[in-house]
């Protein structure tokens, strides 16, 4: 008899054949959301409702519109908080103003003429009027009338500088000509390029590349000092609210250039690449690129409180991160919380909170959220046992290639449980499991092997997985060893030997 129980284990690829299985799964995942409505599943376990974005009352929210009005050649931003982009040249402005009703009047600076018209004319009203008593600094720091005006205004001396860098970015091409050597492999070249464009421009993203490039030792040998020099430029880049990223849960990976050197810093200090390791160096860098709006790092830092493995134990803190991040679609913080309340370990164990942060985990498509959930509704944790649900989180996670579920869903098609019995099905996923070293698969492929269920009899190969099985501690592999050694051949031992302990038999030349 195949044991039930499922647990978990590490990806493996199987996609082909469980699609084939779609079609014997009674119900899909929107099947599974909608039979979970109907059933009042909200009534057992709390929703988590997941936005994939912050919170309406989040500032940046109302500042970083796509159209940049508020952005990089207005004066409430200085104008030079980023660099140079063809976004912001003037046809685009001009179009962006009227295509939002805006009106022309709203103070922009012109490369050509920062302090106002081609023909010398001053448009930018009487704060931005040089003093002929003073300096330059601090004559737009006048408090604006109006309460959506921002209360500090750009100095003429910010003006000109903005002015000057823009038209400077628009003919640089020494950026292009780095990231052409990059691709093309000539790192040496790409190196004094970047180096070029960032003694030009002051540009982040040089920065960054050039701080990679000394970490990786491309186009120089290791130099972790210089790495650490040039990605603190990156991050210590001037930032506004309008330089804050939108993070995407569908794509994770992606982030701006401050979130990315932020991150490569806390990774450096994680694993003391290099140098000594300084989790608490790292979680400053954590804290940095959630700043900066990139979701996995609110995670990381959710985490690192919660363990308190940077040294600052903090589980409120924790929680509220991680929660953060979860809201905002990023699955991994759901998975996490799921763990923290299924185990209880820093905050009380509360199996239904569990369960909701693991069903929605699923629903944003994390295998292990999906593997938890199923293993909930399989074994009716907090809700009654629900086979069917259960059965398409199996799947899901399976598909991903978790050997758990993978052993799992072998042991419905095993059985005849929900889905029809189909024995070739259930071996062929028991192997693919079993080949990742799920213990239970491999003992579950054993039996069929040894019993010629689903495919072949194979004696040598029942007993090389009861082997596996033995030193995996899977409590019933010896008594199964015992019991098919004796019905093995000296000529299928030999093979079993040879399979078990490569290289032991006949030497080759």
């Amino acid at each position: 008899m195949l044991p039930a129980m499922r647990v978990m284990g590490s990806p493996f690829k199987l996609l082909g054949l469980l699609l084939a299985l779609q079609s014997a799964v009674l119900c899909s995942p929107a099947g599974a959301q909608q039979a979970a409505q109907a059933a009042g599943e909200t009534a057992t376990r709390p929703e988590v409702i997941v936005t994939g974005k912050r919170k309406l009352q989040d500032p940046t929210e109302f500042i970083a519109a796509d159209s940049r009005v508020l952005g990089r050649k207005f004066a409430s931003s200085c104008a030079f908080m980023s660099g140079y982009d063809a976004k912001d040249d003037d046809l685009v402005i001009d179009y962006i103003m009227s295509f939002h009703g805006i009106s022309n009047d709203i103070n922009t600076i012109r490369d050509v003429a920062p302090m106002g018209d081609a023909s010398g004319k001053n448009t930018m009203g009487d704060d931005f009027v040089e003093k002929p008593s003073g300096s330059d600094f601090g004559t737009g720091a006048t408090q604006a009338p109006d309460a959506m005006t921002p209360s500090v205004q750009c100095s003429n001396t910010d003006r000109r500088f903005a002015a000057g860098r823009n038209s400077i970015a628009r003919k640089d091409k020494t950026l292009n000509l780095a990231l052409d050597a990059y691709d093309k492999g000539d790192y040496v070249e790409a190196m004094a390029q970047f180096k070029q464009n960032y003694s030009k421009l002051g540009n982040d993203f040089s920065a960054l590349m050039l701080g990679r490039m000394y970490l990786e030792g491309k186009g120089t040998a290791v130099d972790n000092k210089q790495a650490l020099y040039w990605l603190d430029k990156s991050v210590n880049q001037r930032f506004g609210p309008n330089d804050r990223m939108r993070f995407d849960p569908k794509h994770p990976q992606l982030m701006n250039t401050r979130a990315e050197a932020a991150m490569t810093l806390a990774k450096v200090y994680m694993v003391g690449s290099g140098m000594k390791r300084d989790p608490r160096k790292a979680l400053e860098f954590y804290e940095v690129a959630a700043d900066s709006g990139y979701t996995p790092a609110t995670a990381m830092l959710g985490s690192a409180y919660l363990s308190g493995f940077a040294g600052q134990k903090d589980v409120n803190k924790g929680i509220k991160y991680l929660k953060e991040a979860g809201e905002a679609g990023y699955a991994p913080a759901l998975f996490q919380l799921g763990k923290a309340y299924y185990e209880g370990n820093e905050v009380p164990k509360d199996l239904k909170m569990a369960g909701a942060y693991f069903t929605a985990g699923a629903k944003e498509g994390h295998p292990g959220a999906q593997l938890a959930a199923a293993r909930m509704y399989d074994f009716g944790e907090s809700v009654a046992p629900d086979p069917k649900r259960a059965l398409v989180y199996y799947r899901e996670a399976a598909i991903k290639g978790v050997p758990a579920a993978q052993n799992a869903l072998g042991t419905y098609f095993y059985k005849g449980e929900v889905v029809g019995q189909n024995l070739e099905t259930a071996r062929k996923l028991f192997n693919a499991a079993a080949m990742q070293a799920q213990p239970d698969a491999m003992y579950n492929l054993a039996i069929m092997t040894r019993n010629g269920e689903g495919g072949a009899k194979d004696l040598s190969m029942a007993y090389v997985w009861f082997s596996l099985a033995k030193q995996a501690r899977y409590p019933e592999a010896d008594a199964a060893l015992a019991d098919v050694k004796p019905q093995l051949s000296q000529a299928e031992l030999a093979r079993a030997d040879a399979l078990l302990k490569p290289g032991s038999g006949t030497k080759t030349r």
